[in-house]
């Protein structure tokens, strides 16, 4: 009988095989990341923007409120300015009358 003696070995495939399995857990996997980044930023601007419109709303009320404040405060200034006029010649009427009141008759 004749043996043949071959330098080619029968190959495993068994190695590739792990290797791709490897690869392939290693793709899903960045998938699988990609994924929950894409959902936690979604949710994330959904709150920015959450917090933006409440901002916005907080501002809009707080210059309502500055306005309305503005208001009062140009009232009562006029009201203060007015004041001491009306005090001032009430107090220039007060004197001339104890003035006139202390005044001995004039005799000519």
């Amino acid at each position: 009988m004749a043996e043949i003696h071959s330098e080619i070995k029968p190959v495993s495939h068994k190695r590739k095989v792990m290797l791709g399995v490897l690869m392939l857990g290693m793709s899903l996997l960045c998938i699988l990341m990609t994924i929950l980044f894409l959902y936690v930023s979604s949710a994330a601007n959904r709150q920015v923007e959450d917090i933006r419109r409440e901002s916005r709303e907080a501002a809009s009320r707080r210059e309502a409120k500055v306005d309305q404040l503005s208001q009062q405060v140009t009232v009562l200034q006029h009201k203060l300015d007015a004041l001491p006029d009306r005090t001032a010649e009430q107090t220039v009427d007060k004197v001339k009358r104890v003035v006139i009141q202390d005044e001995p008759p004039v005799k000519k």
